[in-house]
């Protein structure tokens, strides 16, 4: 081995013909229970309904940075092929399938009811111990924007993680409350961030610190907390809510949802759980959001919900909802 390349493996910690961090050689039994996983939840989206469909392993960078936002696409593993143009590894496959159906299937009766099982590419943090290549199943249902839809695709995500695990919970929120406060503030991208980190730690003590540097309306700002606060059971959640008295459309927002929750509890209860403080990566979300967790993940396996704004970044205006589950 030359002195330079025991230099560079000493420096990243990697060994000769050894795989990158986050990726795996699966063979054997982990093959075929990764195999048995896909089969169980092809059945399962078949029966109810859904054609496959394969998306491009890689597109146009510009694809995920206009669906996904440019965070997500700095995420991408990206790369130019020989014409120089700038190519990304897929790192979701709702955006590909979104592109795919306003360039190609727009003559198709709606709504459109779509599954898919393959691999998406993700940059992470190493130490984290998260893969960067992830093997997805999920759904999507595009041309509805109806309650009954909402409900199916929940039930449905509900079904799917069963079969992987009967103890299983399901985080339940809605981004509108969080993006119509976001509007009523002037945020640089830095504190954007910062926001959005701060969420998803459920950091209540940063969050304080945060708007102290930030000029705007005391009862915005407790509105921020209120929501951020606004995670566990539905009646703990309706008082916590009341507090936030800011216009109409946060309050009918608020209504919406209650009532879509008291459908879905009935037949799931004690399987759903209520955060108003739950974001997700994909800025593409427009109202519905969901999580699933098994037990003993610390992270969820599964998410979704319901993105009626992502087909307009593609000249098309098409509700849908959807989700993908992790499988391996």
């Amino acid at each position: 081995m030359s002195k330079y390349l025991e230099f560079m493996l000493s420096e990243t910690n990697v060994e000769p013909f050894g795989l990158p961090d986050g990726v795996v050689f699966l063979y054997g039994d982990e093959l075929i229970k990764l195999e048995e996983k896909e089969k169980l939840l092809s059945s399962l989206f078949e029966k109810n309904g859904f054609a496959k469909v394969v998306p491009p392993v890689f597109e146009f960078y510009e694809t995920f940075e206009k669906g996904g936002g440019v965070e997500v696409a700095r995420r991408s593993f990206s790369f130019k092929d020989k014409d120089g143009r700038l190519l990304s590894l897929r790192f979701d496959m709702t955006t590909p399938i979104a592109r795919m159906i306003s360039v190609k299937y727009t003559n198709r009766d709606m709504p459109l009811r779509l599954y898919y099982c393959g691999n998406v590419f993700r940059e992470q943090p190493f130490h984290k111990g998260k893969k960067r290549q992830i093997r997805q199943a999920g759904i999507e249902v595009i041309g509805s924007n109806s309650i009954e839809t909402d409900i199916e695709v929940i039930e449905l995500f509900c079904h799917a993680i069963s079969l992987l695990s009967k103890e299983y919970i399901v985080v339940v929120g809605d981004v509108r409350i969080y993006k119509k406060l976001l509007s009523l503030i002037d945020l640089d991208e830095h504190k954007l961030l910062a926001l959005e980190t701060i969420f998803n730690k459920k950091d209540i003590t940063s969050l304080e610190i945060l708007m102290e540097d930030i000029n705007c309306d005391q009862k915005i700002k407790k509105a921020f907390q209120i929501l951020l606060e606004s995670t566990g059971s539905i009646e703990y959640i309706k008082e916590k809510l009341k507090k936030i008295n800011l216009n109409g459309e946060i309050s009918r927002v608020i209504e919406e949802f209650f009532m879509f929750f008291e459908r879905i509890d009935k037949k799931l209860k004690d399987k759903i759980i209520v955060d108003f403080a739950l974001l997700k990566d994909f800025s593409y979300y427009s109202s519905l959001i969901f999580e699933g967790y098994v037990k003993g993940s610390g992270y969820p396996v599964g998410g979704g919900g319901r993105y009626d704004d992502l087909f307009k970044k593609f000249e098309r205006d098409y509700p849908a909802i959807g989700f993908a589950i992790q499988i391996d």
